[in-house]
Order: C-alpha cells, then structure tokens, then sequence
C-alpha cells in the first residue's frame, strides 16, 4: 500500500547507476510516478493527485544521461531536467563544477582575503558557506585568483551536449526546464543581474528545443535565503508556471507554485531512504540534532558578521 504524501525528489550528479536503479526502483514501489505536466495540472487544472512523485535533476551533468536516461526508459519513469543553455552550449562549468577538484584550504583562505572577513568564529565556517553568500562576479574573481596563484587551468566541461540534450527532449520522458544561466544565488545578485540569468535562460533553451519552457529550478533554491518574491515575479513575467525550491517537504495545494518544495537524495539504501521519506521536514531537524550547525546556519552567521 502506498501511504506517502505527495513528494518531489531532486538529484544532482549520479556516479553509480546500480544505486539509482535501487532508488528508482524504490519510490516506485512506494509511489504513483508522475511526469511535472501531472503537477502543473494539479495547481491549474483540478487534478487529483495522491501518493505522487515526480523525480528531478538539477544543473545537467553527463552522468544524468549516462547513468539515469538508461534507467528511465527501462523503468518508463518521468523526470524533469533543469539545465543552463550556456553551460551546454559553450562547453563550460558551473562555479562549483569549476572548483570540484580544487584544493579547499588555499581558496578558502583567498575568499576570506576577498570579502575581508578575519574574524576567529569564520575559522569553522565550511567553504559552501563563504561561497553561497557570494555574488557571480565575486565568485569568478577568486576562481581567477585561485588558477593564476596555483598556475592552473579551467576545469574540463562535465555537463551534457547540444545534441544530448536534444534527444532527452524528444524521449518523452525528460522533461527540460531552466536553471539560469550561470547558476549565481539569485537573492545575491542586483535585479538587472538576477533578471537576465531568469530570461535569457528561458529563451535560450526555447530556442535550443524549439519549445516552451514553463518549468524553473531555483539555484540552491532556499526559499527566503536563496530566492523570494522578487524572483518569483520575474518567472511570473517569463511564462513559468512551476517552479522549484529545495525546501525538503512534501507538496500540496498550500503551496504557492513557484515554490514548490522539493527533497534531495544522494546516498543511502532502502532503509535510510524511507525514513528519510518518512521524516520529511523533520529531517533537517534531526541532522541539526545530530551534527549540530548545518550550512544554512553558517550562511546566517557569516550574514550578520558581513553587516
């Protein structure tokens, strides 16, 4: 019997297609699985939904078409795919695929230098933090910094091709939807800034699939602290009807639908993944329990030194 509440689950960079197989396997013994046009006809057309999932996968990384497609056309499971038409089409990273490898001390230190934060309670503060409290054009400085100090080069491209994308688009089963341009925190860029990454992320992946696009995933997609209002609005303007947040709850009519709440899986066996189901929002009150400050409260904490 499937007893679970309606639920989207988000993934990012899939390394072992044996687990995602379990995993999908998985939610569909304890799901109905249902595509995001099920969840926009929920919001705007009356649709009854009950024991619902619907997967997604945010920022377009190859091993999604390796290591997921595969699984989802043997299984014919729905799943939408949000992804930046710049980062597939000019072959280039994210910020944070940019310093997957980087050694996490010496770009520390040069973001501490950058921001000017010396204070002793920053020593404890993870990297992730510093970073998402930063704006793009911050971000690619120390980067920049980062490779001219250590004599480095970018990082090779890990995301999907043109012609990859293209063809998840006409599966059926991949549904293709934005995640800005250059993938910043949008709260932390100006309006003009956090306008056009919105806009032209839409447009370009319109063009590129000949297609609407009415699906967004906010990038890290906090809700209050990664997007708000402001950014709302701007999809509103932009034709999206949907869209994503990270918050990790189940989903139902209470929710505005550019903030439909979403909950991340990486890791772990059935176990583990049905009490993680299972807790929901409770969840991160537990792993704050258990671990004490999470990366969310670093990012407040680094907030109210910068003021």
């Amino acid at each position: 019997m499937k007893l679970f509440p309606n639920t989207v689950i988000n993934f990012h960079v899939v390394h072992d297609p044996i687990w995602m197989e379990f995993v999908l396997k998985t939610l569909k013994s304890l799901f109905n699985m249902v595509s995001a046009q099920h969840i926009e006809n929920y919001y705007y057309s009356g649709e009854k939904l009950k024991n619902a999932c619907h997967i997604t996968f945010d920022d377009g990384h190859q091993s999604f078409y390796y290591n997921v497609f595969p699984l989802l056309k043997e299984l014919r499971i729905p799943a939408t795919l949000f992804v930046s038409p710049k980062a597939i089409l000019n072959r280039e990273n994210f910020w944070f695929q940019e310093i997957g490898n980087y050694n996490r001390q010496i770009f520390k230190k040069i973001i501490k230098r950058q921001i000017n934060i010396n204070n002793s309670g920053s020593q404890k503060i993870p990297l992730n933090s510093f970073l998402k409290n930063m704006d793009l054009e911050n971000i690619w400085k120390a980067i920049e910094q980062y490779q001219k100090q250590l004599n480095t080069g970018p990082t090779p491209c890990v995301n999907i091709t043109p012609e990859q994308l293209i063809e998840l688009h006409q599966s059926g089963l991949v549904t293709i939807g934005a995640h800005t341009m250059n993938h910043p925190i949008l709260k932390n860029e100006k309006d003009r800034m956090a306008s056009l990454e919105i806009k032209r992320s839409i447009e370009g992946l319109n063009i590129l699939l000949n297609a609407d696009i009415k699906y967004f995933a906010y990038p890290n997609g906090v809700p209050s602290l990664d997007f708000d209002e402001r950014e709302m609005e701007m999809l509103r303007e932009n034709g999206i009807t949907l869209a994503f947040s990270t918050e990790n709850k189940s989903f139902n009519k209470t929710n505005n639908p550019l903030n439909i709440p979403r909950r991340g899986i990486s890791k772990g066996n059935r176990i583990f993944l049905v009490i993680k189901l299972f807790l929901g929002q409770y969840w991160v009150k537990l792993k704050r329990i258990i671990d004490g400050k999470q990366e969310n409260d670093y990012r407040l904490m680094l907030k109210r030194m910068e003021a």
